[in-house]
């Protein structure tokens, strides 16, 4: 995670987000920063699903703009840099594979290609809001502090379905939203290509769980009764 001061020139932080890793992850990471100023090692012991890594992290960022993007480095950094200055127009930029001006450098997995085609058109129609985002799980999103102060309540998803969270309830509050084509590198042995039934059944089962969210069954998601009915999809589902 990447956060930006706009007060000043030189403030911003990088957060190396360890969800979880029972590697050596943690200890390369400690090494290689070495008391670097402006970057913080989040390593969280128990593994949380990508949305709940980028929750926890949102409590440590101090920045005005607030960037996520996936450490397998499938986004140059030079994207990065152009999404940061579009961000400054913008409430929310997404970068996505599927819009005009995006690059794909390499062809994707079919499996891969049709289940993230599939999953967009699911979720554009559950989410009428949706239908004009083309890519809604492309690793990379910028958004200011103000977005995440006025919809944190209602950033529930904790696995890979957390960006549609983020999307739809960032339009639902009427903030500005900008979609944009961005060069994109597959690459091998993400943690969407293990286990890729069980991501897309979890994916699935959030996508509806945040459509009840925002329809008029709402109050059941506090309920005891959901809790106990949705306790063991989770327990299953986890990574």
């Amino acid at each position: 995670m990447f956060t930006l001061d706009l007060r000043s020139t030189e403030g911003y932080e990088i957060l190396v987000v360890m969800d979880g890793c029972n590697d050596g992850t943690p200890k390369s990471v400690v090494e290689v920063m070495n008391n670097r100023s402006n970057t913080v090692a989040l390593i969280l012991p128990n593994r949380l699903g990508k949305g709940g890594a980028i929750k926890e992290a949102l409590k440590h960022a101090k920045g005005d703009l607030i960037a996520f993007v996936d450490a397998d480095g499938s986004v140059p950094s030079m994207e990065l840099c152009r999404l940061l200055e579009l961000a400054r127009g913008y409430d929310l930029v997404i970068g996505s594979r599927y819009r005009e001006g995006s690059i794909l450098l390499q062809e994707r997995p079919l499996i891969r290609a049709v289940l993230s085609r599939s999953f967009n058109v699911l979720a554009r129609l559950l989410f009428w809001r949706l239908s004009g985002i083309r890519d809604t799980q492309c690793g990379v999103k910028i958004f200011k502090r103000s977005l995440v102060n006025s919809i944190g309540k209602d950033l529930l998803i904790t696995d890979f379905t957390f960006d549609v969270n983020l999307i739809y309830s960032a339009l639902s509050a009427g903030f500005k939203v900008k979609e944009v084509g961005i060069t994109w590198t597959e690459k091998e042995g993400s943690k969407m290509s293990s286990g890729l039934a069980k991501q897309s059944f979890a994916m699935l089962f959030s996508l509806l769980r945040l459509r009840i969210q925002y329809s008029r069954l709402r109050e059941m998601l506090s309920s005891r009764l959901l809790g106990k009915l949705t306790g063991p999809i989770y327990y299953w589902m986890r990574p």
